[in-house]
């Protein structure tokens, strides 16, 4: 298994939608996390965006994972961005 950073960017027009959907968006979340797939993930700061770290065989396998994300079925996602990672510090270098 590998690390992956998965960057989420939102439009500011979805803000309402994804407030609509953030119920299931959280339960496919916890259920990732429950299985140890999701390492750690939140929103970013700015509220445009989120950040998951994600154990994965490869980018394409991570690619059909998030395509299961209740804001990624409703089209809520701008633009996902995922990034092999490896890390050299800290917990995750463990």
């Amino acid at each position: 298994m590998a690390l992956f950073v998965v960057e989420y960017t939102y439009s500011p027009e979805t803000s309402s939608l994804r407030d609509d959907h953030r119920t299931q968006h959280r339960g496919w979340l916890t259920e990732l996390v429950r299985r140890k797939v999701m390492r750690s993930t939140g929103p970013l700061a700015d509220g445009h965006g989120a950040l998951f770290i994600v154990d994965a065989e490869d980018e394409d396998a991570v690619a059909r994972l998030f395509t299961q994300d209740p804001f990624a079925q409703e089209n809520l996602v701008e633009k996902v961005q995922i990034r092999g990672w490896t890390p050299a510090m800290g917990e995750f270098s463990e």
